[in-house]
């Protein structure tokens, strides 16, 4: 994604989505925090009350050329995030597969806007020779699920009792999508 983009989202808002660098490192952690009150995090791997990531760490993952992190800025607020990341990137069988993943605060979900992020996912990926995206998705997340199988993902596989989420094991389904044959 090379510059900032605006979105309407479905209810009229409009939203500007652009990538997230290393100088936003403040803005993700705000946003993580928020994001993990919410009832959409047990749908992740985030959890409530978890430390800040390190600094360091993720300033070199979001400007890794290997992957591609996207914010969606409500104003100066974070609301939503997208990421891809190729898998072993470099290595001559597997470099071209990339795993996704997207979140956002509960109040912007259902306005388009998971459906714009894998856009935008989507043409990285062919831009940058990505061949296979792969998700993955607890098998309750109904939401995301649906929106991944409307995007052209398929269920591969599954991953049993992954999570333990309100008293009951949680299993996650494994999805791809092809990019060309």
């Amino acid at each position: 994604m090379k510059r900032a983009i605006k979105f309407k989202l479905k209810n009229g808002k409009v939203v500007t989505i652009r990538r997230i660098r290393g100088t936003d490192y403040d803005d993700v952690m705000k946003y993580f925090r928020e994001f993990t009150r919410g009832p959409g995090a047990k749908w992740t791997w985030q959890y409530r009350g978890q430390p800040d990531k390190n600094k360091e760490k993720s300033i070199q993952i979001y400007e890794d050329p290997n992957s591609l992190f996207v914010g969606a800025w409500d104003g100066d607020k974070l609301i939503g995030m997208a990421n891809i990341s190729k898998k072993q990137a470099g290595h001559p069988y597997s470099g071209r597969v990339a795993g996704t993943a997207t979140t956002m605060l509960e109040q912007y979900t259902s306005n388009g806007l998971g459906t714009k992020f894998k856009q935008i996912v989507e043409k990285w990926a062919r831009e940058n020779n990505v061949h296979v995206l792969q998700s993955g998705v607890r098998h309750k997340n109904i939401r995301s699920l649906g929106n991944l199988l409307k995007q052209g993902y398929e269920i591969v596989g599954v991953f049993h009792d992954t999570a333990f989420i309100d008293g009951e094991w949680h299993h996650e389904y494994l999805l791809e999508k092809i990019l060309e044959k």
